[in-house]
């Protein structure tokens, strides 16, 4: 990227002061932990539009956050693609859950989205106030990890094959 930021950024969403809703944040992390090259780690938090310029002109976003989906238990892992991501009233579970659809779209508008587009998600077990993920989603973390870990390397596959 000419701005000097990575291509790729991993965004994770979520308020760590509501147990399994600080998923999406600790996800991030863990995948930061990986030293991936090209890959910038955001903790967004709750912000929402605010998010707007840390995502416009990425290559790839790759959103991690607690999700539900029709069908689904806690603990299960929930992949989105982009058309599921932009989609408003999408069933992410917290305050930013219109932000973020709202953010993906006014970078539409801008003309500057990321051209990859991706959330990776768990249902929570618990949305109770406490800091600290639940001991049971604590187990299923790896999970969600590994699985974001292997879009951003399709990711990068990718983007050296179209380079």
């Amino acid at each position: 990227m000419s701005d000097g930021r990575a291509p790729f950024a991993v965004l994770g969403l979520g308020n760590e002061l509501f147990t399994d809703e600080g998923l999406g944040v600790q996800a991030a992390f863990e995948v930061g932990d990986a030293l991936l090259d090209d890959v910038e780690i955001l903790d967004g938090g709750t912000l929402g539009l605010a998010l707007l310029p840390e995502i416009e002109g990425r290559t790839g976003l790759l959103v991690l956050d607690a999700m539900v989906a029709e069908g689904s238990s806690p603990g299960d892992i929930v992949v989105l693609g982009p058309e599921e991501l932009v989609r408003p009233r999408m069933l992410l579970m917290s305050a930013h859950q219109v932000g973020i659809a709202e953010t993906l779209g006014a970078a539409s508008l801008l003309g500057t989205s990321p051209r990859l587009l991706a959330a990776v998600g768990m249902v929570p077990y618990s949305l109770e106030t406490g800091y600290g993920l639940s001991p049971a989603a604590l187990e299923r973390l790896p999970g969600m990890v590994s699985e974001a870990l292997a879009i951003l390397e399709r990711w990068k596959v990718e983007e050296s094959v179209d380079a």
